[in-house]
């Protein structure tokens, strides 16, 4: 064969290779078309949905996407229920005619296609329009009657209409508050014994006011999954009175100040409770909308400010520490954990030491709140930092059977267990020794046995 087919060959196989690479492998395969085909929507992309206008027997709503998120726009403004809309783009999306014929050779009020029940537009962020409409459900099977552009009656599964004959309630968020607690700056509780402020800093809660002091972590973190769990159990639409539901004064008030700054605040206020089938219910406030959500919503704001004092000495978890200075009287030691090694200067330390000491000082609780503070040298300092914010300074006063801890950032002198105090003050310059090295046990010397 001569050269010049040999090339020409070669160019065929190669642009062969390249369309079956480029274009064919692209192409539906067979079961993809035949589904395709069936769809009475191809080409819809529920993700670049961005409004939604349905119509059913209880009126007209419209929805649209506000970045990421869906807001109801009429009849009212209000937080739209994203898994309401997310439902029905799938079934839009996935919705397969199951038989078509000409819409000029039926008679559309026998399918109830004369004056829809039911309709749906969703338009895209390119300005394209899909319209679905449902007529009656038909009398046997599992089918109903649909239409799209007005050229062809389709039947489709009944079950679509479960997504549009939602009512207005159907439609709005449920949700009384989207907020996790890895997202919230600050809470500010309000009620007629006065203000209750919090400060959240990695993992750690602080109070703010009345006065200064460590939060309960898991009293703080509770009261955000309450308020994010919460459920709006009825709407209260039609000229509520504020002063008979105890909204004006209000009973409580809750502000949450998200870490993202752009965020804004989210101000509920809470008044009288009331029966219901499933328990307390109690009224809410959120901006102009009033509602009644779940009663155990406002089971922590009436206690006490004391009640949120952590009594726990100080807040933080052992391996988020990396830097450790501790003291007592001359005895000294600065430690510094790198890439998972606890080391004093260039030298590495027993780390199960450092560990220890750390865990002991974690559990460390409090016995009793608002000592004065002792004056005197201390027994003993401890400093340490780490990761998510984690700070701790402490100074350890003796005592019997109690020591008394002054810690940065709480009120008073704090009364603690004194053998505790002293197990994690005990010899601080012991844990900056080099860390023992196993010597390896030399193997027993091999004996030949004398040739008798």
């Amino acid at each position: 064969m001569r050269i010049g087919r040999l090339i020409a060959l070669a160019f065929v196989v190669v642009g062969l290779g390249t369309y079956i690479l480029l274009y064919e492998r692209h192409k539906p395969t067979t079961d993809e078309l035949k589904e395709q085909a069936d769809k009475l929507f191809v080409g819809f992309d529920q993700a670049k949905a961005k409004k939604v206008v349905v119509t059913n027997p209880h009126g007209t709503f419209e929805l649209v996407k506000d970045k990421d998120t869906w807001r109801l726009k009429a009849p009212l403004a209000d937080q739209a229920n994203q898994g309401a809309v997310s439902s029905l783009l799938f079934s839009m999306s996935g919705v397969k005619a199951e038989r078509a014929f000409k819409a000029a050779e039926a008679k559309l009020s026998d399918f109830g296609l004369d004056k829809p029940p039911l309709r749906v537009t969703v338009e895209d962020d390119a300005g394209t329009a899909y319209t679905l409409k449902l007529g009656s459900e038909l009398p046997l099977g599992n089918q109903r009657a649909a239409m799209t552009t007005g050229e062809k009656v389709y039947l489709v599964s009944k079950y679509v209409a479960s997504d549009l004959e939602k009512d207005l309630a159907g439609w709005r968020s449920d949700e009384l508050a989207q907020v996790y607690a890895g997202d919230v700056a600050s809470v500010t509780v309000a009620s007629a014994s006065g203000q209750l402020v919090l400060a959240h800093a990695g993992t750690v809660w602080t109070i703010s006011a009345p006065a200064a002091d460590l939060a309960d972590r898991e009293r703080a973190d509770g009261l955000i999954g309450d308020l994010s769990g919460a459920r709006i159990k009825e709407f209260v639409d039609t000229a509520p009175d504020l002063k008979a539901l105890g909204l004006e004064p209000r009973r409580f008030g809750v502000t949450i100040v998200k870490r993202d700054a752009k965020a804004a605040p989210i101000a509920l206020d809470f008044g009288n409770e009331r029966d219901a089938k499933d328990g307390k219910q109690v009224a809410c406030k959120r901006g102009e909308r009033v509602f009644w959500v779940d009663g155990k919503t406002v089971s922590r704001l009436g206690v006490p400010w004391q009640e949120w004092r952590s009594n726990q000495l100080v807040s933080f978890d052992s391996w988020t520490v990396d830097k450790l200075e501790i003291e007592a009287g001359a005895s000294k030691a600065a430690l510094e954990r790198k890439d998972g090694i606890w080391k004093a200067g260039a030298t590495e330390v027993d780390a199960d030491a450092v560990s220890r000491r750390l865990n002991t000082l974690s559990d460390l609780k409090v016995r009793a709140f608002d000592q004065p503070k002792p004056s005197g040298a201390p027994q003993g300092r401890l400093k340490l930092s780490g990761e998510g914010g984690v700070s701790v300074e402490t100074a350890f006063y003796a005592g019997t059977p109690d020591a008394l801890a002054v810690v940065a950032g709480r009120t008073g002198a704090l009364a603690v267990d004194a053998a505790q105090v002293r197990e994690v003050l005990t010899d601080p310059a012991s844990l900056a020794k080099p860390k023992l090295v196993p010597t390896p046990t030399a193997k027993p010397a091999t004996t030949t046995p004398a040739k008798k």
